[in-house]
């Protein structure tokens, strides 16, 4: 019995003990627990505090160091050839054509004879219109003598007149005379008088009628002459032959076309230039031209039109240069390239640039200081790698990377 109480009492001391024990571990790693997250959000408060204490003052960017380089402000862009003049020669006068003196694809020289035209009539209209001409200069001298003889008879007959008259009065006077032979004298010679007026009204009437006969007579005849100098064709300058329109014994009219001569020296070649670089240039800026195959030339500027392209924006140029070779044809696509003067200016990548409120464009940098600084650019030339702007210094520390989460006036590292 007593040995049963003492196996009973043991077993509940080790149960109590094995319970007691337990609380007293999960008490101790309770407290380790708790220990260990205060250590945490401390490290972590610190962590926090640190980051926001260097967020308040500095900020971490990425620059580069670019230098300033001499760079060529050449304009470079496409053009056509065009020709210098252009005309579709017509026949100014009618006929049948005698003979043609030339080819199409013929060089020719100004003046040069290019197709006659028959003659046919134009020598007998030529010379009755000189006969009629000599017949109305004939009766034009004849009415300037018959005028002058009839003026000299009429001028004898007043003086004769004038003295019956003065004798008439001087009789009267002294009373040998009546007053009826008086009044027949002052009658002739009021009479006399009067004729020289009718005379001289008659023939400047003749004279008139005449004179324009006469003129027109030689209207006709200039007209013949030119009519028959028309019927030889000449070339109006030097050129080459594209079209012939018209073959030997046809018959042609007034301004029936007969053939296009194209004048290619100097060769001209039309371009475009955009907005931004047509204050670059002026008429007598010197460019070099470039065709298809290399055929390298100089030219300048002749044109620069006063206006933009609607729907381009872009301003029409033209420059001429010498083509005696004939080497440029018309209408072939051509390089051209305008030279320009040497300026100082940076590559920078266009990535960097910043737009200020005001509308600004520029770039941020960094001073000897590590403070943000601003400089406003004007960009001079695109390229494939890059974009070539002045307005900077020599030498400068750009923001490359980050530059859009700093303010001018910030410090950086």
């Amino acid at each position: 019995m007593k040995k049963s109480i003492f196996i009973a009492t043991f077993i509940l001391l080790l149960v109590v003990g094995w319970i007691g024990s337990g609380q007293f571990s999960n008490s101790v790693i309770a407290q380790d627990e708790n220990n260990e997250i205060v250590s945490e959000t401390e490290t972590s408060y610190t962590e926090d505090s640190e980051n926001n204490e260097s967020e308040e003052f500095t900020f971490s960017v990425e620059t580069k160091v670019f230098t300033s380089r001499l760079i060529d402000q050449s304009i470079e862009l496409q053009g056509q050839t065009i020709h210098n003049k252009k005309i579709d020669v017509k026949s100014e006068t009618s006929g049948n054509i005698d003979s043609i003196e030339f080819s199409r694809g013929d060089n020719v020289s100004e003046n040069s004879k290019m197709i006659t035209i028959s003659l046919e009539d134009r020598n007998e209209k030529l010379l009755s219109a000189k006969k009629d001409l000599e017949r109305l200069s004939k009766e034009l001298i004849l009415n300037e003598k018959n005028r002058d003889n009839l003026l000299r008879q009429n001028v004898e007959r007043i003086e004769l007149y004038e003295i019956e008259y003065a004798s008439a009065k001087q009789l009267i006077d002294k009373g040998l005379s009546s007053k009826s032979k008086l009044s027949l004298a002052s009658f002739n010679l009021a009479n006399a008088k009067a004729d020289k007026e009718d005379i001289k009204i008659k023939f400047e009437s003749t004279l008139a009628n005449l004179e324009a006969q006469i003129s027109n007579v030689k209207s006709v005849l200039k007209n013949i002459k030119l009519d028959i100098d028309k019927r030889s064709i000449k070339a109006p300058f030097d050129g080459i032959i594209s079209k012939k329109m018209v073959e030997e014994t046809e018959f042609i009219s007034v301004g029936t076309p007969l053939f296009t001569i194209i004048d290619l020296d100097p060769i001209k070649i039309e371009g475009y230039l955009s907005e931004f670089d047509v204050n670059k240039v002026s008429v007598g800026t010197k460019a070099i031209i470039e065709d298809s195959n290399g055929i390298k030339k100089n030219g300048i500027i002749s044109f620069i039109s006063p206006s933009a392209e609607t729907s381009t924006r872009t301003f029409e140029i033209t420059i001429e240069a010498s083509n005696n070779d004939l080497s440029y044809k018309s209408g072939i696509t051509t390089k051209i390239i305008i030279k320009g003067s040497e300026l100082k200016a940076h590559k920078i990548p266009p990535s960097i640039l910043t737009l200020l409120d005001n509308g600004t464009v520029g770039v941020k940098a960094v001073n000897n200081e590590n403070k943000v600084t601003f400089y406003p650019t004007k960009t001079i030339k695109d390229t494939i790698d890059g974009m070539w702007v002045s307005g900077l210094p020599e030498k400068v520390n750009l923001i490359v990377s980050g530059q859009e989460y700093i303010s001018i006036g910030d410090t950086v590292n």
